[in-house]
């Protein structure tokens, strides 16, 4: 029998006292605070395997949260540093809306034994302090939570949704309170149950803050010698929900994602944002619903150079969100609006953005518009409409984007189409497009068996993909066809495999270049995380997993044969060490070969919940793959340490040597402090 989300109610009574914030407490002593059960697995979509009690309570001030989960497999908890890891261990999570189905999500994990993590749809750079403890005992553990009021914006409202969550790491089981025969994720606010009673002792408006950095740099003279130089990132709420934001001579020198690769690849790579300034309003940029997609965003901020300031807006007010920056630069300004409309039930939404950039003698402007809709049962369809202009663009009429689409969905099974046209003058300076002066269709289908905890598979999921596009002469410029299959046992080792061709044409009258790839990937320690259709056949991910991977195919002018390994394993209790070999090997028609390779070797030690430590080595080296035109060398090492300490909060310090990112090693050391004055991280 299932509880449909919004019946799901939980009332809290005033509280002058906080309840006990060690995890060795007796539940007794959390008596007044409200408790709920979370008797769903939406991963199985069937009652929970082990009972989970969540208890919840406020002083005005906090948010008070305790878990009681029993567990009758293995607990998995080896992360020991706050915000490192997230997924690979066992744990709890609360989901707050204070705001409601269309308000901020703010999201507070913690594992067994209290390492935790949080987030926040309004700002990926969310690190308030919070406080958390674990404790693992006979059965099960315990986790306790003490959250800030001041963090969550739009705090002040009576009634907020909340969800309660916990995620078995050997079974890949998600547990939740609220649930839906449609539901497939915790995070989701429509299926979220109510909560009543919070009194928000906090003023309404966050906080202003202000990051200071000071660095001091010795480098060679090859990348500018030593210097000392510092900055701010400011934010200045002018609503509950609403922000101005503001950096000065931004600085992002400490170490951040290593996104180097060398998977093959015949479009332009594309690289996720890491720089605070772009990502504190990127919840308000690119609302756009796809299906197979074909890599259209006019919004790519990592194509934007570091500005010198940016100044911006962003926050929700009711069921509108918004955002606008400009970037300033040298002799160069990016800039960006939207605003997006959402029904409060998630059925209906529109959006409209702005994307512009302008230098001496040059300009570009694209524009993009989009509906979608969802039963949030099974339909769901859109419609997106882009136009681009500026120096580039020689012929208006060429220059815009359509894109329809639509389908069915459950739990466990989906299916979907979509039809589109890219002109060829469709290109935005600061967006991203795979492949202008494109017309056709695409569709696939997908498909989840799932069995008990007991089989010796855990799910079957197979999934299928067609896709057929032609330019502008009518010419096939771009086909995939493909079946894959995942298989994922009960030993959490996991299968797959993928089969069929791909082909892509660069200009009119040229070649038409096989891309194929066909190969079987084999993980072992891989979750079970994100069975379900819905949230696609990706897994989660031990702390330890290990994978082997073959494809080969026909790819441009040869057969190329492409071999990747990976394993992590622990060196200690709070040590890991991580490896990576990865190798393409390309045999022209012609008779000659071209061999590349990828070896990256880093270790990570956690010393505490505040501190970590990290050392990376990594070597590219060979000729890249070729589809059309000569062998490119890459060939590069980079070394790269760091050490990362945060204080209560208000300060951060960075020791960093080289630059994690860089293709090659840039001979730089670099001392970083941050410190927060007002607001904490990320609010």
């Amino acid at each position: 029998m299932f509880l449909l989300a919004m019946a799901a109610t939980l009332s809290l009574s005033p509280v002058n006292a906080s309840p006990p914030l060690d995890a060795a407490a007796d539940a007794a002593s959390w008596q007044k605070a409200a408790s709920v059960q979370l008797k769903w697995n939406l991963q199985g979509h069937k009652p929970a395997t082990d009972p989970t009690t969540a208890y919840i309570e406020s002083d005005g001030k906090y948010v008070y949260v305790r878990f009681d989960a029993k567990q009758t497999v293995g607990i998995v908890a080896t992360q020991h540093t706050d915000d490192a890891g997230q997924g690979s261990d066992d744990d709890v999570t609360v989901d707050l809306w204070p705001g409601g189905t269309n308000g901020f999500l703010y999201e507070f994990t913690a594992n067994p034994i209290g390492t935790h993590y949080q987030s926040s749809s309004e700002n990926t750079g969310f690190r308030p302090a919070w406080t958390s403890s674990g404790r693992i005992h006979d059965g099960g553990y315990t986790v306790v939570m003490r959250i800030p009021l001041s963090v969550l914006h739009g705090a002040a409202s009576k009634t907020w949704l909340v969800q309660f969550s916990r995620r078995v790491q050997m079974t890949g089981d998600i547990d939740v309170w609220a649930y839906d025969p449609n539901e497939t994720d915790p995070a989701t606010s429509i299926y979220a149950g109510k909560m009543v009673g919070i009194t928000a002792g906090t003023a309404a408006r966050p906080k202003p803050r202000v990051e200071l950095y000071n660095l001091a740099s010795a480098a060679g003279a090859s990348i500018g010698g030593s210097t000392a130089r510092t900055g701010a990132d400011i934010s200045i709420p002018f609503t509950a929900t609403s922000s101005f934001y503001a950096t000065l001579h931004p600085d992002y020198s400490n170490v951040e994602l290593d996104q180097q690769t060398i998977s093959p690849t015949a479009y332009r790579r594309q690289f996720s944002e890491v720089r605070p300034f772009f990502t504190q309003g990127r919840a308000a940029y690119n609302n756009f619903d796809c299906d197979m997609c074909q890599g259209i965003i006019t919004l790519y901020t990592p194509a934007i150079p570091t500005p010198r300031r940016g100044y911006a807006i962003e926050g929700k007010e009711g069921a509108i969100t918004y955002g606008a920056f400009d970037a300033v630069g040298n002799a160069r300004t990016d800039a960006a609006q939207a605003v997006s409309w959402r029904s409060a039930d998630h059925k209906l939404g529109f959006t409209a953005q702005r994307v512009g950039v302008n230098l001496p003698g040059f300009a570009d402007t694209a524009v993009e518009l989009g509906s979608t809709f969802s039963d949030q049962k099974h339909l769901f369809g859109y419609f997106n409409y882009g136009s681009d202009k500026g120096t580039n663009v020689a012929d208006g009429s060429h220059a815009q984007y359509y894109d329809l689409g639509g389908g069915w969905f459950s739990p466990v099974t989906a299916f979907g189409f979509a039809v589109r046209k890219e002109g060829r003058y469709f290109n935005p300076t600061d967006g991203f497009v795979w492949h202008p002066d494109t017309a056709g269709y695409g569709a696939f289908f997908s498909h989840a068996w799932l069995y008990g905890n007991g089989a010796a598979i855990r799910s079957i999921t197979i999934t299928n993909a067609l896709a057929r596009y032609h330019d502008r002469t009518g010419e096939l410029n771009d086909t995939t066809q493909g079946v894959g299959v995942d298989i994922l046992t009960r030993g959490l080792i996991d299968v797959s495999l993928g089969t069929g061709s791909n082909y892509v044409r660069f200009t009119p009258q040229g070649p038409f270049y096989p891309v194929t790839q066909n190969g079987v990937t084999l993980t072992f320690g891989s979750g079970a995380e994100n069975s379900s259709v819905n949230n696609g056949a990706q897994h989660g991910q031990s702390a330890t997993p290990t994978s082997i991977g073959f494809s080969t195919g026909r790819f441009g002018p040869g057969r190329l044969n492409s071999m990747t390994f990976s394993t992590t394993q622990r060196a200690g209790r709070r040590a890991l060490v991580s490896l990576a070999i990865d190798e393409n090997a390309q045999f022209l028609d012609s008779g000659a070969q071209l061999r590349q390779w990828f070896q990256r070797l880093s270790y990570t030690y956690q010393a505490d919940k505040d501190s970590s430590f990290a050392l990376g080595v990594r070597r590219i080296m060979g000729e890249q793959p070729v589809i059309d035109g000569a062998p490119t060398v890459a060939q590069g090492w980079n070394l790269s340490a760091a050490y990362h300490r945060t204080f209560a909060g208000a300060n951060e310090i960075y020791a960093v040597y080289g630059d994690a990112s860089a293709f090659s090693t840039a001979p730089q050391f670099i001392v970083k402090w941050i410190h927060y004055f007002g607001g904490a991280k990320g609010t």
